[in-house]
């Protein structure tokens, strides 16, 4: 029954605000996937919304560390030299190449085009830290003692004390074993896992951090409840409009 079909811009918007609500609770793989099918769905319609969801993926695709390039699909190949998705294609071969000065010169150069998307504003602190924490991994690597200073070299001479908050971010996390001589300004690798005070802390912390963050989650959980009630009144609307004209025939 063609009534019963939503229209592609639709369950564009839904599967959007999908994406925006995984991403609130930083479930970026999840988002991943609803802004691709926003994406496909924006494309369908033929709207230019799907360069906007299309930055949302690669934004997503970047904060879950992917190894995955979004422009690798033969959907998003077509729109990477788009005057309006240049800048994110370039910031994620930066990013998949750990080219922190790269990175960081691409998003000066374009800050007017990015920045004017406040759901971009938002996150950029976040990609800014998701590739420190991975040039830093790589930085640290080979070493059991590293300074302070040099980390903060290989990460395009930020301040000693940001590095000094990423390298806490990241053994809180659990994904670094080590501690921080601030006396010495060194970093001590260690093989011995992390302290049930320090889980603990941690745990503690992201609790706080959600917490925050739930009114924010639960109003666009509402929103996308909404249209999805939308959608299916729309549908069932459409179902007995084609069924009251089969009667009348």
């Amino acid at each position: 029954v063609r009534g019963g079909i939503p229209h592609p811009r639709t369950l564009a918007l839904i599967q959007e605000l999908g994406g925006k609500m995984h991403m609130s609770q930083r479930n970026f793989v999840e988002a991943s996937q609803s802004f691709f099918q926003a994406f496909k769905s924006y494309d369908e319609a033929g709207d230019r919304a799907r360069l906007r969801c299309l930055k949302y993926l690669v934004m997503a695709s970047m904060l879950d560390a992917s190894s995955i390039n979004p422009f690798d699909s033969h959907e998003a190949r077509a729109h990477r030299d788009d005057p309006e998705i240049v800048a994110m294609t370039n910031l994620v071969q930066a990013f998949h190449n750990d080219d922190i000065r790269e990175f960081e010169r691409i998003l000066r150069k374009n800050e007017g085009r990015l920045m004017d998307d406040e759901f971009v504003r938002e996150h950029v602190g976040d990609l800014l830290r998701t590739i420190r924490t991975q040039v830093i991994m790589r930085s640290i690597g080979p070493y059991t003692r590293i300074r302070l200073t040099r980390i903060a070299k290989d990460l395009n001479d930020i301040p000693v004390d940001d590095v000094e908050s990423l390298l806490v971010y990241l053994i809180l996390d659990g994904k670094l074993e080590g501690r921080i001589n601030q006396v010495n300004g060194v970093l001590v690798k260690s093989s011995q896992p992390l302290e049930k005070s320090d889980a603990s802390y941690d745990n503690t912390n992201k609790l706080a951090t959600g917490s925050i963050q739930s009114r924010n989650i639960a109003s666009i959980m509402q929103l996308t409840s909404a249209l999805e009630n939308l959608t299916t009144a729309i549908s069932k609307t459409g179902s007995q409009g084609s069924i009251e004209q089969v009667r009348v025939m």
